[in-house]
């Protein structure tokens, strides 16, 4: 070890941790690979070997930096120093105020992701990459986060993990992940207390063989743990993965899968699409008219192009969707 903590061994992660840690916590392997690769910072190391880190001055007491927002502006470089000389002041203060590896963990969450101190987390961290994949799965763990994992619930997990105002964001990014992964969509999740997607709603409920008014309400709800029992789920009234998929074998049910990144993609594409074909039709128009009046009609067509993005995003920004 160097003179300071992240400075370590920095051993890459095994083949198999992955899968490894799918059979400790009973979870789909590329489901935990699919996380990762949303909430990781991309690398545990960085390419002088030190661990991945990130000082958060305004988490440190006495920093003169009370904000997110003020610490934002901080560079890199002045962000290392300033954590440096942090901890020649306050060595455990200092790593308390800084997120560490791949998943990127803050020190004043050592102790839920399962360590005495951030100085142990460092520590171990600094030296095995597997670490920092413990470390996340023990914190997604005592945060009471592998159920819901299980069930697909990436609205959920966002909203603990990342905080509710990107919990939309987050989750449309680990469901394209997901897909990436394993070539198949995430059914919608439904639960009582949770604003749902109605025609979802109404397929579950007619496959429970109950009214399918689209609400799901205490009825839905009872009939949805009534079917859990029955078939040997997890009783808990989150219709996710594996309750979808009881569904549609015995009720033949077809669930609405989940919004994901790549559908914001594939409509952008429609449009360029639709503007390929349109910019097509004013040059076979162009054909036939005098030069002015082409400008006219390609600038006609301009602004109807830009008119409709604006109508585009206008509506995104209003619904408080991602832009893309």
């Amino acid at each position: 070890m160097g003179r300071y903590p992240w400075e370590g061994q920095a051993r890459p992660m095994s083949a198999g941790a992955f899968d490894d840690a799918g059979r400790k916590y009973r979870l789909d392997p590329d489901i935990i690979r699919a996380v990762w690769q949303v909430e990781s910072a991309g690398r545990g190391f960085r390419s002088d070997g030190t661990l991945e880190r990130r000082y958060e001055p305004h988490h440190f007491p006495g920093s003169g930096i009370t904000s997110w927002r003020e610490s934002l502006k901080i560079k890199t470089a002045r962000r290392d120093q300033m954590l440096r000389e942090a901890y020649d002041r306050k060595p455990e203060a200092a790593l308390d105020a800084t997120s560490f590896g791949g998943p990127q963990i803050m020190g004043f969450n050592a102790e839920a992701a399962g360590y005495r101190s951030a100085m142990e987390m460092v520590t171990a961290m600094a030296a095995d990459e597997n670490e920092h994949l413990a470390a996340f799965l023990r914190l997604v763990d005592g945060w009471g986060l592998i159920t819901v994992l299980a069930a697909h619930d990436w609205h959920r997990f966002a909203s603990r993990y990342n905080g509710s105002g990107q919990a939309a964001v987050y989750a449309e990014k680990i469901e394209t992940a997901y897909r990436r992964l394993t070539g198949r969509a995430s059914p919608v999740v439904l639960r009582l207390g949770r604003a749902s997607d109605k025609a979802a709603v109404k397929e579950l409920q007619r496959a429970l063989g109950i009214e399918d008014d689209g609400v799901f309400g205490r009825d839905t709800d009872a009939a949805v743990r009534a079917f859990q029992e029955r078939y040997g789920l997890t009783v808990d009234g989150v219709v996710g993965d594996r309750t979808w998929a009881m569904l549609r074998d015995r009720r033949d049910a077809s669930p609405s899968a989940q919004p994901a990144r790549a559908d914001g993609l594939a409509k952008i594409t429609g449009y360029s699409g639709a503007a390929t074909a349109l910019a097509g039709a004013v040059a076979t128009i162009g054909d036939a008219l005098p030069d002015n009046a082409m400008t006219i009609v390609a600038a006609g067509a301009s602004i109807a192009g830009v008119m409709a993005l604006g109508a585009i995003l206008f509506v995104k920004i209003r619904d408080g969707k991602a832009l893309f």
